[in-house]
C-alpha cells in the first residue's frame, strides 16, 4: 500500500505542476486572501513569519460535521486522533503521548478567551464543530506571546451572522447508528452580530462499550459600538461516552469490536461501564476598544464550571473544576512599527474524588486530591516593516505558573506539594525576519522557544501510581524554521516549511501494569520535519463550463522525530524513534462542483507505520484512507439546501484513528470502523 501512495502522491506533484503551467493571470479569485491574527498582528498570511495554517467556513462545512477529525487533518503538521467516538488527542508537530484522553501540550482559544484551564487542560471534545467559523493553527512554540505549551496554538472562532436573518438545520446519519442534527439562528446587521445553534451527536459506535451522546448550545453576539466592539458568548455542553480501551493484536484480529476483556488481575471495560460523564459551562466577554491615535485595547474575562465522571476499569473519578480567567492586550501604531503589551491570567480550582467502581458504580471512597492552579504570563511584541520588503517581528514573555497539592485523607509522602514558579521557563522570547519577494511570494525564518508544564492531572496521576514517584519539570523546546510562501492572484496557494525542535525534559506517558497512567520526563528529544501544502484551483469559477469550479490540495509531510536522551530504569531509550509519529504522511483532496450543482468531494489520507512504545519494538501498519462524497446543491429563492452521501474508508483498511502508546501488556489498539457509509441533508432559511 505504501508504494501505492508513493505512486499516487508523486502523480499529484506531477499533475499539479503541469496544471500551473496554463494558470492565467487574470483567473477569478477564489481561494481568497488568507488574513490570519497570527501572533496577534491580524495581517495577510503572506507577511505574517510563523508557521500558520487557517481553516475557513467553508473547508469546514464540507466534511457535515460528526467529527472535526477530518477537518483538522486537512493540515500539514497536525494531527486528530480518536480512539473511540467523543475521545480524542490533538498533536501538532508533535507526539500524542501525553494525552490518554484531551487535548494537552497546546494552548487551545474559542472566541479569544482561553479554554485552556489553569490545569493545562483542553476539553476540545466539548465544542461543536457545526458552530465553528474558522480554525487557525499556529505550529511549534508560542509562549512569547500565548504562554504555556510547546506544540502550537489552535484559535476557534465561532461562525459570524449573514446578513438579516436566518435559519439553518441539517441532519446527519450513518453507520453505527449515528446521527447528527443541528438548529441555529443567525441575525447580522451594521449594528450586531447573532449567532445560536443547537445541536445533537450520536452514535452507537462500532465496537463494544463506544457509544456517544452530547448535546451543545453555542451563543456569540457581538454589539458594534461606536469605539467599541463587544461580544459575549455562551456555551452549555453535556456530554457521555464510552471507553472500550486498548486490546492486544491478537484481540484485535479475532474480534476488532470487543472491547478491553477482563484479566485475572482487572474487570473488562464493559462489565466496569468504562467512559466519560461530562458536563461543562463557559461564559465569557470579550470587548475591542479603539482608543484613538492609533492605540487599541482588547480585552476578555471567562468563567468556566466543569463536572466531570470517569468510570474506569480500576476506579471511580469524580472530578470538579471552576476556572476564572482574562486576557487584555493593548497595541500601538507608529509610522512602520506597531507594538503588544498585554497580560494573561488563569486560575482553576479542582477536587478530584477516587472510589472503587463497582460495576459502573462509585462505592467506596477512597482518597480527596485538591489542587489549585495558576498560570500567568505578561508578554510584549513588536514588528518593525524595514526597506527593501523586510518585516522584523520579535517578543518575548514572562510566565509563573503554581500547582497547590493537598490529599485527603492525607499520606506522609504525598499529604501537599507547593510547586511556585518551578515548573516553567519564566522567559520564553520570540524573533521571526520576513522578506517579501514581490506581491505574491515571501520567506522567513523564525526562532522561538516554550514551555508545557506538567498538568494537574499529570501530577495527580504521577503522584497517585508512579513507581517511584519524583516532582515533574516543565518541557523546554526550543523551535527553528525557515518556510517559503506563494500565492498567485489566490489561484495557487503553496508553503514549505523545514523545521527543528529542541526539547528537554519531555514528559512521556507510561501504565502500570494495572493500567492506571503515570507520566516521567526524559532527557531529550529531537524533532526535525518538513511540510509541504498545496492548494490550487484547477477550474476558476465560471458560469457557463460544464464543470463550474474544482479545487485540488496537497499535503506531503516527514518527521524524524527520536528521543536523544531517555533512561528510564536499566533501559537506555537514545535514539529510538518517538512514539505516535508517523515518519511520512500525504493528504490528496478533490472537490469538483458542477453547473447545476452537482459535487464530488474526495479525500486521500496517508500514515506510514509507527512505533507504539519507546523500545520500538512494535510498529502500527501504514494506513492509506479514503473518503468519498457526493452530492447535490441548489438555491430557490431565499433557501438553500444540500443532500448528500457518502463512503468513509472507502477501501475498507484495517487501522486503528488513535492508539494508547507505552500500553502495558501490548495493548495498543483502538480498531476503527471498516468501510461505512453516511448521508445527510441541510437547509438555510433567509428572511
Amino acid at each position: 500500500m505504501g508504494k501505492a501512495c508513493s505512486k499516487i502522491i508523486g502523480y499529484a506533484f506531477l499533475f499539479l505542476n503541469f496544471q500551473i503551467g496554463f494558470a492565467q493571470a487574470d483567473s477569478t479569485i477564489l481561494l481568497g486572501e488568507t488574513i490570519v491574527k497570527g501572533f496577534e498582528t491580524n495581517q495577510s498570511i503572506l507577511k505574517t513569519g510563523a508557521s500558520v495554517s487557517k481553516i475557513v467556513q467553508r473547508d469546514i462545512e464540507r466534511f457535515d460535521n460528526t467529527t472535526p477529525l477530518e477537518v483538522l487533518n486537512t493540515q500539514a503538521g497536525v494531527r486528530l486522533e480518536e480512539r473511540s467516538p467523543g475521545s480524542y488527542r490533538l498533536a501538532i508537530r508533535g507526539s500524542s503521548l501525553r494525552s490518554p484522553f484531551g487535548v494537552r501540550n497546546v494552548k487551545v482559544y474559542w472566541n479569544n478567551i482561553p479554554i485552556t484551564d489553569g490545569n493545562g487542560q483542553s476539553y476540545f471534545n466539548q465544542l461543536d464543530i457545526n458552530s465553528i467559523g474558522s480554525i487557525e493553527i499556529l505550529k511549534g512554540p508560542s509562549g512569547s506571546i500565548y504562554g504555556a505549551g510547546i506544540g502550537g496554538v489552535l484559535n476557534l472562532q465561532t461562525k459570524n451572522a449573514v446578513a438579516g436573518n436566518a435559519v439553518s438545520t441539517g441532519m446527519h446519519i450513518g453507520s453505527f447508528n449515528t446521527l447528527n442534527s443541528f438548529l441555529s439562528y443567525q441575525h447580522g446587521t451594521s449594528k450586531n452580530n447573532l449567532f445560536l445553534n443547537f445541536s445533537t451527536n450520536k452514535t452507537d459506535g462500532y465496537r463494544e462499550n463506544s457509544a456517544m451522546n452530547r448535546q451543545t448550545l453555542n451563543l456569540s453576539n457581538t454589539f458594534f459600538l461606536k469605539k467599541h466592539s463587544l461580544s459575549v458568548f455562551g456555551l452549555l455542553s453535556d456530554l457521555d461516552y464510552l471507553t472500550p480501551g486498548g486490546l492486544t493484536l491478537a484481540q484485535m484480529e479475532a474480534n476488532p469490536k470487543s472491547a478491553r476483556p477482563k484479566t485475572a488481575a482487572t474487570p473488562g471495560a464493559l462489565e466496569q461501564k468504562a467512559g466519560i460523564h461530562q458536563k461543562i459551562a463557559v461564559v465569557g466577554a470579550s470587548d475591542t476598544w479603539s482608543l484613538g491615535q492609533s492605540f487599541e485595547l482588547t480585552s476578555s474575562v471567562f468563567y468556566t464550571a466543569n463536572a466531570l465522571q470517569n468510570p474506569f476499569i480500576t476506579n471511580y473519578e469524580q472530578r470538579n473544576e471552576q476556572t476564572t480567567g482574562y486576557r487584555f492586550v493593548l497595541s500601538k501604531s507608529i509610522d512602520n512599527l506597531k507594538f503588544w503589551v498585554g497580560s494573561e491570567g488563569l486560575r482553576t480550582n479542582s477536587s478530584f474524588e477516587v472510589y472503587d467502581n463497582n460495576f459502573g458504580q462509585k462505592s467506596k471512597q477512597r482518597y480527596t486530591d485538591k489542587i489549585n492552579s495558576g498560570q500567568n504570563s505578561v508578554f510584549f511584541q513588536g514588528q518593525w516593516s524595514l526597506p527593501f520588503e523586510f518585516v522584523l517581528t520579535s517578543g518575548f514573555s514572562l510566565n509563573s505558573q503554581k500547582y497547590n497539592f493537598e490529599r485527603v485523607p492525607t499520606l506522609p509522602s504525598v499529604a501537599k506539594i507547593d510547586i511556585s514558579d518551578e515548573p516553567v521557563v519564566p522567559f520564553s522570547p520570540r524573533v521571526s525576519l520576513l522578506k517579501g519577494l514581490g506581491k505574491s511570494t515571501s520567506v522567513f525564518v523564525n526562532l522561538s522557544s516554550g514551555f508545557s508544564s506538567p498538568t494537574a492531572q499529570e501530577l495527580v496521576a504521577s503522584v497517585q501510581n508512579a513507581p517511584n514517584f519524583e516532582l515533574l519539570k516543565a518541557e523546554k523546546g526550543f523551535n527553528k524554521e525557515i518556510g517559503l510562501r506563494h500565492r498567485t492572484n489566490s489561484f495557487w496557494n503553496t508553503e514549505l516549511v523545514f523545521f527543528q525542535q529542541n526539547i528537554k525534559n519531555g514528559l512521556v506517558r507510561n501504565l502500570t501494569a494495572t493500567g492506571n497512567e503515570y507520566f516521567l520526563n526524559t532527557g531529550e528529544i529531537l524533532q526535525n520535519g518538513i511540510e509541504f501544502s498545496n492548494t490550487m484551483a484547477l477550474q476558476k469559477t465560471n458560469d457557463t463550463e460544464f464543470i463550474k469550479e474544482a479545487n485540488v490540495s496537497l499535503n506531503v509531510i516527514y518527521n524524524d522525530f527520536s528521543y536523544q536522551k531517555f533512561i528510564s530504569g536499566a533501559s537506555d531509550f537514545g535514539g529510538k524513534e518517538l512514539p505516535g509519529v508517523s515518519k511520512y504522511n500525504g493528504f490528496l483532496k478533490i472537490d469538483v462542483k458542477q453547473q447545476e450543482g452537482f459535487f464530488l468531494n474526495f479525500d486521500l489520507n496517508y500514515l506510514s507505520k509507527m512505533p507504539l512504545n519507546d523500545l520500538n519494538s512494535v510498529y502500527a501498519e501504514e494506513a492509506f484512507l479514503s473518503q468519498l462524497r457526493l452530492g447535490f446543491t441548489r438555491s430557490i429563492r431565499k433557501i438553500d439546501f444540500k443532500i448528500y452521501a457518502g463512503v468513509d474508508n472507502l477501501l475498507n483498511e484495517k487501522y486503528s484513528a488513535g492508539f494508547d502508546f507505552n500500553a502495558f501488556g501490548n495493548r495498543f489498539y483502538n480498531p476503527s470502523p471498516p468501510r461505512n457509509f453516511n448521508g445527510g441533508l441541510k437547509l438555510d432559511f433567509k428572511f
